[in-house]
Order: structure tokens, then sequence, then C-alpha cells
């Protein structure tokens, strides 16, 4: 039987031209400077539930939540909730390591801030987060974007 299984998850969304906030890992780091997306864009948490659903074996976020009208700027916390929701009696996560990807802005001075809101979203204190520069190249989709890469271990139960 298998007792632990491994998540990939991958996001990237270019920043927007809209006034709106910069939300990674469910906290507010800026109030401009937003990313393009259906959602609120927190490349963070989608990578993250990504993560837990390759884990889980089920699917991606799209297949729950489809680019569609009814859900604009939804809080990237209630995606997260509602996959919580479907693995709650059959997996525990045991550890979600995390890469933030982006030249701009400068995110050290946040990385406490991020790390505290995802220990208190998803309930684990085996949470690792960095982050790292893209060296001015373009890659993971331009300078203009902020890419997240995270992986999750979960255990069956």
């Amino acid at each position: 039987m298998i007792n632990f299984t491994i998540g990939l998850g991958f996001d990237v969304h270019k920043f927007s031209k809209k006034n709106k906030p910069l939300i990674l890992g469910g906290e507010k780091i800026t109030n401009r400077g937003g990313l393009e997306a259906v959602s609120d864009g927190d490349v963070v948490l989608h990578a993250i539930t990504d993560a837990i659903c390759g884990a889980c074996n089920l699917g991606d976020i799209g297949d729950y939540f489809p680019p569609s009208k009814k859900f604009i700027d939804l809080d990237s916390k209630r995606i997260v909730e509602f996959i919580l929701k479907k693995i709650d009696k059959e997996f525990k996560i045991i550890n979600i390591d995390v890469i933030i990807i982006t030249d701009k802005p400068k995110l050290a001075p946040f990385k406490e801030k991020i790390l505290h809101s995802l220990k208190k979203i998803f309930q684990i204190n085996q949470i690792n987060l960095k982050i790292k520069s893209k060296e001015s190249l373009n890659i993971l989709g331009s300078k203009n974007s902020i890419s997240c890469l995270a992986n999750c271990l979960v255990k069956v139960c």
C-alpha cells in the first residue's frame, strides 16, 4: 500500500495594467502591481493547490475553477479551502516546499509574512519558502511576471 505521495505545482501570471493589489500566499504585499488572472492571481496559493491536487490524484485547480466570469477576483484562499475539504478524510499534508521566482518586487522583506500566512492557511508548520531572482533573464513567463513552483508531500490516511 502507498503511504506517501508527492505532487508538483506551478503557476505564473503577468503583472496587470489594472490598479489591483499583489497577493502572494494569501497576504497583500502591495496595493498596486497585482497580477492578471480571473481570480486574485495568487501564484503561490495556486501552485501549492496544484501540488496538493497532484499528490492526491485530483487533477488541477482548473478542473474545479475554470476561467469564468463567476470566479472574477475570487480570493484564492477559497480555492484552497475547497481542495482541503476534498482531501480531508483521505490525506494529510506533511510538507510543502515553495519557490517564488521574480525580479520585482523584492520579496525578501515579505518572506516571513508570507510564510506565516501559509502556515495559518494550511495548518502545518512544515512549510519552506524560497524566493529566487530571474537574474533579469526572460524565463518562466518573462520579466513582467511572477512564477511559483511548489511541491507537497501527503500521507495517505
